[in-house]
């Protein structure tokens, strides 16, 4: 059984300054989203969520269900690895999922079914596999893939088929493969991706792909006609963004939050500026269906 214990972590009201984070580690701020007269969101009642690991690693959060937020961690105390967190946002709670002393876990994931969830595991050998858990932790986990390696992100399309961001070797670019969960084989999609990936409603597979050191497109891909199309261009440097329920994309650039909507938009817009809190970088994003957004800062 997965190690874990259960400890209260606060929601405070952000101050006005961020305490002084080392090089290379994050936070994640919870937003709520209203919808304004005109159809664009506003961000409002900023919370501190991560004060459990100031000053540690606080990323790739993602919503289980609109009050549960699983993430990626790595304690100041416990610089080896990274381990797997859920936030539970009513009874303001963290329980540490994961407490492996000789792998890391990241990028958890509900799974089709609600019965089981997906993280990436690196082995202790450092091979990377997509592995899965039970939810209730009666056992230890298994990989789903046993033979598909160097996965770095990933994506359920269906409860059968899954989206693979594959770590390039030796200097060879990153790509999008897919692979079944019978025939277990990778497909070839795109080269040269960013590493976020997300589902949409029509079961279309949402991308970032990197067509020069300067241009990088949201596309999206059909599982069933194998046809890419571009959503459009992303802001330089940027390639993590979340879908709304209704339609709306969000990103960020440096310390600005962005949204776009394909009915109302032809561009990216300004949706808040949070230089204001002393953040400088905006990541990854992660929005849950009633209105919350999980926002990584440094």
């Amino acid at each position: 059984m997965l190690p874990m214990f259960r400890t209260l972590f606060l929601l405070l009201s952000l101050p006005l300054s961020l305490a002084a984070q080392n090089a290379g580690k994050s936070d994640i701020l919870l937003y709520s989203l209203l919808k304004t007269a005109d159809s664009t969101w506003r961000a409002e009642a900023p919370r501190f969520l991560t004060v459990f690991n100031r000053g540690g690693y606080n990323n790739q959060p993602n919503f289980f269900n609109n009050n549960e937020l699983w993430l990626t961690a790595q304690f100041r105390n416990d610089t080896t690895q990274t381990d797997l967190v859920a936030l539970d946002l009513l009874r303001k709670t963290e329980t540490r999922v994961t407490a492996t002393p000789t792998t890391a876990e990241y990028s958890p994931t509900p799974m089709p079914g609600g019965k089981r969830f997906s993280a990436v595991r690196v082995e202790e050998n450092g091979q990377q596999r997509l592995w899965s858990f039970p939810m209730d932790r009666s056992d230890p986990g298994r990989p789903e893939f046993p033979n598909i390696y160097n996965v770095g992100y990933h994506c359920w399309l269906q409860d059968t088929l899954v989206a693979f961001f594959i770590v390039g070797e030796d200097g060879e670019p990153h790509t999008l493969q897919v692979a079944g969960v019978k025939k277990q084989k990778l497909k070839w999609v795109a080269s040269n991706i960013g590493r976020c990936m997300a589902k949409k409603s029509d079961g279309k597979l949402l991308f970032v792909q990197k067509a020069t050191a300067q241009t990088w497109y949201l596309k999206t891909w059909d599982p069933r006609t194998n046809i890419q199309e571009i959503v459009l261009k992303m802001l330089p440097g940027t390639e993590d963004f979340a879908l709304l329920p209704d339609g709306t994309f969000l990103c960020g650039s440096g310390s600005k939050l962005y949204q776009y909507h394909p009915r109302h938009d032809t561009d990216w817009n300004l949706l808040a500026d949070l230089g204001k809190y002393a953040v400088k970088k905006i990541t990854r994003l992660a929005a849950s269906k009633d209105g919350k957004l999980a926002v990584v800062v440094q």
